[in-house]
């Protein structure tokens, strides 16, 4: 019997030994809200601001918008971040420790002009390195008000700037919810 206990435990040991820890949130922004949120797991999500010199974080360029009418966006544990967006800016700016992490970007197709696959194009890279390449968040989230959220891993921060860079394709480029991960 005690050598079924130690095998036991020893398998138990080994299969941890291989498993990561999980990620935890260094920060978390509802891009386009006017005012913080905690979401239904919880989680505290900051308003939505400018970037200036010296902030945490904040958005360059780019205009805020809650979309009405809207009443819900199905299959998230943060139903409020889809209700808002920022759309047109250049980038996110965060002042991080040095470190790795990963960016989680949720995006939702909440714009009445954009009907079908194909209506909005855009791209992103974070700290200089392409990472989605002409993203259609209505053809990958399948449909309109549907969250489509991206995790972005591994990203090396050497300077204590980590920055999410938006290019424009067809039409401006949206963002929902970000957040900002430790590895």
């Amino acid at each position: 019997m005690r050598n079924v206990i130690k095998v036991a435990v020893l398998g138990l040991a080994l299969a941890l030994v291989g498993c990561a820890a999980p990620a935890k949130a260094l920060m978390r922004v509802n891009a386009g809200a006017d005012k913080d949120y905690t979401d239904l797991s919880g989680a505290k999500w900051l308003a939505d601001k400018e970037f200036a010199e010296g902030a945490q974080y904040g958005a360059v360029g780019g205009k805020t918008v809650a979309r009405a009418g809207i009443e819900a966006v199905p299959g998230t544990k943060a139903p409020q971040v889809y209700l808002t967006e920022r759309y047109g800016m250049k980038a996110y700016q965060f002042a991080v420790p040095n470190g790795v992490y990963t960016v989680r970007l949720h995006f939702a197709e909440t714009y009445e002009g954009i009907t079908k696959e194909g209506g909005r194009l855009f791209s992103v890279s974070v700290n200089g390195k392409p990472v989605l390449k002409d993203l259609d968040v209505f053809k990958a989230a399948g449909g309109f008000a549907r969250p489509l959220v991206r995790d972005v891993e591994h990203i090396q921060v050497a300077d204590g700037k980590l920055v999410i860079e938006f290019a424009e394709g067809v039409q401006n480029p949206e963002v929902n919810g970000i957040e900002i991960l430790a590895e």
